[in-house]
């Protein structure tokens, strides 16, 4: 609690500690008296005692005193502090006298002299628990103001925070840039807009950087970040003020084009990003330039939701970046069609392993020196209910990007096994066929192969070295050691390796010795040109000479007829497969050749049949007869 005193003013000192000694005895804890002689010593006195901040509830102060008088006295005190309540002592005082202390120090009471001790008390008394309620009520005052004043910075604080909310909720954090919900909600409004004005025209443009992962990948993120927002702000340049431009998310961008006249102003819009794009960037140091796969659709009162329109302005854009990316395309309605078929297709696929729509069928791999039937590949085809047999090239890639490749890819290599172990056991004679299996990218990468090819090995019962499993080139592309690893823990179960369609892919031949590899499997493209072009003709050469260099094995894809055969057998090409030995069969036709063995003759003489600048490398076997013939197993 803060110190209180009053003060007591009057120039006769015997009247000042009468006083002091009656007020004494009525004051409260807290409350002490202090004396003046004069006006001049009661303000320096006054001035000391507010300078230490303590309370003056009171002042007693004489009317009649040399050089000041009491009532000039209190009116100074009253400008000082206006909440001082003041009592007069006055003798001789006029009424006039008291009535302009009353007006001008705003005097709580005055009393006369000599005073009454009862009156004075009880006007003490009053005067003080007058005050104390004052300031009691000053002081809710105080609190409630000042609690006022922080409600008021509150809701301030709040509505800043709401906005800062409302705004982070509809803008990319990253760009600034108005995001998909804002942009969706003003798509709305355009499409409502569109339906009331059958003449009103807008389009949606669908952004989505080309090869911007590698930006992230190289440089990493803080560059990758600091791109996208250069590239929010020249997208900004591209745009007239009413046009919107907000970001998707990763490095998708949208932009929305009101009241425009015809379609031409979309493909001049979608012109000056592309052309922005490829100016190079500078940022950090590194010099970057960027292109961009652009998806346009043009607006009509036919759409009735804005998300319709972005579904058909991202099919565009995907339609672009098909045609080799950096450049426009506008929807067109076949591939909304399209993609239906495909989400239609990948419902189907999921429910046909449930079905168990899915069989193989067997292709004949053949030795091109003995024509003795060596191998089958296993093939997966689906006999879909409604559509009979899909083609592989159909739903093989919609499986690789759902997963359900995996799945699939299971079942295939257990049935592949299960197969094999039945012919041994009904064709003992023919216990040294093998069966060869794709094997995807996705699989690969699965922690579990190796246990899982082990667990498929015990339950067939089909030993490790009749099963080989095929991969492409791009499969092998990534984290090689990863790769290397897996393929060892498989290899060491006696399975064996090969790489098909070579040469077609991503080629490194420094993975050749790296991999478990025994051999190369060259691709029907290759075969299928070979005696009638020159360039393909040493294709397939140099492949065999390489294979053979690194102690490889060599089967041709896509033999069609025996000139080809012949060819290949004449470079050494130990194996080959194709409509000529046999197209794809299912097991009860497979099972056929078993038992009763297919056999072709053939006698070309290759040389007319080779391309004009490779005549040279065969005018030595001119002439010769080549007998291709399958036979039984040999005992």
């Amino acid at each position: 609690m803060r110190k209180r005193v009053i003060l007591c003013i009057d120039d006769e000192r015997m009247v000042l500690f009468s006083l002091r000694d009656q007020l004494s005895w009525i004051l409260k804890e807290g409350y002490s008296i202090e004396l003046a002689e004069s006006g001049e010593e009661a303000l320096d006195l006054f001035a000391e005692l507010t300078a230490e901040s303590i309370d003056i509830p009171l002042v007693i102060c004489d009317q009649i005193m040399p050089r000041m008088s009491g009532s000039e006295l209190l009116t100074q005190i009253h400008r000082q502090s206006p909440k001082t309540l003041k009592i007069m002592l006055t003798g001789m005082a006029s009424f006039e006298d008291v009535v302009q202390a009353v007006n001008h120090a705003s005097l709580y009471r005055y009393i006369t002299k000599p005073w009454d001790k009862t009156d004075l008390s009880l006007t003490v008394r009053e005067a003080l628990r007058r005050y104390e309620q004052e300031t009691q009520v000053a002081n809710q005052n105080c609190i409630l103001q000042q609690m006022n004043a922080d409600l008021e910075r509150e809701i301030a604080e709040r509505h800043l925070v709401e906005a800062k909310l409302a705004h982070d909720a509809l803008h990319d954090a990253l760009t600034g840039l108005p995001n998909r919900v804002l942009f969706l909600n003003r798509l709305e409004q355009t499409v409502q807009t569109a339906q009331e004005s059958s003449d009103y025209q807008f389009a949606v443009l669908f952004i989505d950087l080309d090869r911007f992962k590698i930006v992230n990948d190289s440089l990493g993120h803080t560059v990758g970040d600091e791109f996208l927002k250069a590239i929010a702000q020249r997208l900004r340049h591209c745009l007239r003020p009413a046009d919107l431009v907000a970001r998707m998310g990763g490095d998708e961008f949208t932009i929305l084009l009101e009241n425009i006249d015809s379609a031409s102003e979309a493909t001049q819009v979608s012109d000056r990003i592309l052309t922005m794009l490829s100016n190079p960037f500078n940022l950090e140091g590194h010099i970057l330039v960027s292109s961009a796969s652009i998806g346009i659709i043009i607006g009509s009162d036919q759409y009735q939701r804005g998300a319709d329109l972005l579904r058909d302005a991202d099919l565009a854009m995907y339609q672009a970046k098909a045609c080799g990316k950096a450049r426009a395309a506008f929807f067109n309605p076949d591939l909304h069609a399209q993609t239906l078929a495909l989400l239609t297709l990948e419902s189907d696929l999921r429910q046909a392993l449930i079905q168990q729509e899915f069989v193989l069928h067997y292709q004949p791999i053949v030795a091109l020196t003995t024509g003795q039937l060596v191998g089958l590949e296993a093939l997966v085809r689906w006999q879909h209910p409604q559509r009979g047999f899909i083609a592989p090239n159909e739903f093989i890639p919609v499986a690789e990007e759902t997963g359900v490749i995996i799945a699939l890819g299971e079942w295939v290599l257990r049935e592949a096994c299960r197969q094999l172990r039945l012919w041994y056991q009904a064709f003992p004679e023919w216990g040294n066929l093998s069966v060869s299996v794709n094997l995807s990218g996705k699989q690969l990468r699965e922690p579990d192969l190796t246990a899982q090819l082990a667990q498929i090995l015990k339950e067939t019962g089909l030993e490790g070295q009749l099963l080989k499993l095929e991969l492409t080139e791009s499969v092998l592309i990534g984290d090689a050691e990863a790769i290397l690893q897996t393929l060892a823990g498989i290899h060491a179960q006696k399975i064996q390796f090969s790489i098909d369609d070579f040469g077609t892919g991503y080629s490194s031949l420094s993975y050749l010795p790296r991999f478990p590899i025994s051999a190369l499997k060259i691709d029907r493209s290759f075969v299928s040109q070979m005696l009638t072009d020159a360039d393909n003709f040493e294709i397939v050469k140099a492949i065999i000479t390489l294979a053979h260099s690194l102690g490889l094995q060599v089967v041709a894809e896509g033999i069609e007829t025996p000139e080809q055969a012949a060819q290949l057998r004449a470079f050494g090409c130990e194996f080959g497969q194709g409509y000529f030995f046999g197209r794809p069969m299912d097991s009860a036709a497979t099972e056929q050749i078993l038992i009763t063995p297919i056999g072709w003759q053939m006698s070309v003489d290759i040389d007319p049949s080779c391309p004009k600048n490779a005549q040279e490398n065969t005018n030595e076997r001119k002439g010769t007869e080549y007998r291709l013939f399958m036979c039984s197993p040999v005992d």
